[in-house]
């Protein structure tokens, strides 16, 4: 019988071929991954784009999300496709809060996401996302159904690094309930408490995604006389504006700038030394003195709050 690990049970030999050991997590991503229901719910121009990637030709049945109901009660997946108005954006409200957690938005096309060509008109929302959680945006005016077909699989990629542990819809204080838009009948009204209430629902639905992966320094390695950090993101995209990398002796810091943002499964590397140079676009050059000469060198990553995100120490090369 193979070794097993300390403290865990012992499987008997005659079943070992007939046991399947995996997480409570992989199980429940996998199959909330392939089972989204989305809504038969259109707007705009947007909407016809819908309806082409639900035909044979993108076949939708294969990434299990073919299913596209007609009743909120039924459904998880809100995609809004097109313009979206001041008179429409209450019934919209209204149907996203009769769906059943978890639930998810798409924000498919520049109308929706920030109000398109019609973002000065008096009768147009500059982005749902100012009254709905948004989890994807699809870019394009109108997007094409391969790319709405890759807000789907970016979707469920997110799904996959939630956890049962830190979702909120599952907390007994977590209420999702979207604040109702007020609509006048000469104005559009929206109460700032209830804003910022839509933007504290998005950000705990952000970091359930994040936390199953975070910012760690990956590398550091010599280059001649070009030192180089290497700062690698496995989790949601992250702003690191006023975010720090410290050397190991503590006397010099680079700090990132106002507005660099790392994408998910993206990387970035900062270079220091004589020789420091940028090989691509998004590298940083900190300073063109040395930073990590020797064996036991550590650098440190502290965000904007002071917190140290990773460390990593120099082995030698």
């Amino acid at each position: 019988m193979a070794e097993q690990p300390q403290g865990a049970a012992s499987v008997p030999e005659d079943v070992q071929s007939n046991v399947l050991l995996t997480t409570v997590d992989w199980i429940y991503n996998t199959g909330r991954t392939f089972s989204l229901w989305p809504m038969s719910f259109g707007l705009a121009c947007c909407a016809i784009e819908f309806i082409v990637t639900g035909t044979a030709r993108y076949d939708l049945s294969r990434f299990g999300m073919e299913v596209i109901r007609p009743s909120p009660r039924q459904c998880d997946l809100l995609i809004i496709s097109g313009t979206v108005t001041k008179k429409m954006v209450v019934p919209i409200v209204r149907l996203y809060n009769q769906m059943a957690e978890p639930r998810y938005v798409i924000s498919m096309g520049a109308c929706a996401t920030g109000g398109g060509p019609f973002k000065e008109g008096y009768n147009v929302v500059s982005g749902i996302d100012k009254y709905l959680p948004v989890d994807v945006y699809v870019p394009g005016c109108p997007p094409t159904p391969e790319a709405l077909l890759h807000g789907f699989i970016s979707l469920q990629q997110k799904i996959r690094k939630q956890s049962v542990r830190t979702v909120p819809w599952y907390r007994k204080e977590y209420s999702s309930l979207v604040p109702m838009p007020v609509l006048g009948p000469d104005i559009f009204s929206s109460d700032p408490a209830a804003m910022r209430q839509v933007r504290e629902i998005n950000m705990q639905r952000m970091m359930a995604a994040r936390t199953a992966g975070q910012l760690t320094i990956a590398e550091l390695r010599h280059l001649s006389a070009d030192e180089c950090v290497t700062v690698r993101n496995s989790g949601l995209a992250q702003d690191m504006t006023g975010w720090r990398l410290i050397s190991g002796r503590g006397d010099q810091t680079y700090t990132f700038p106002a507005g660099f943002v790392l994408m998910p499964d993206a990387e970035v590397h900062v270079h220091s030394g004589p020789l420091a140079q940028a090989t691509t676009t998004s590298d940083q050059i900190w300073t063109k003195q040395h930073m990590w000469r020797n064996e036991g060198d550590t650098a440190s990553l502290v965000d904007a709050d002071g917190n140290v995100i990773s460390s990593f120490t120099y082995q030698g090369s």
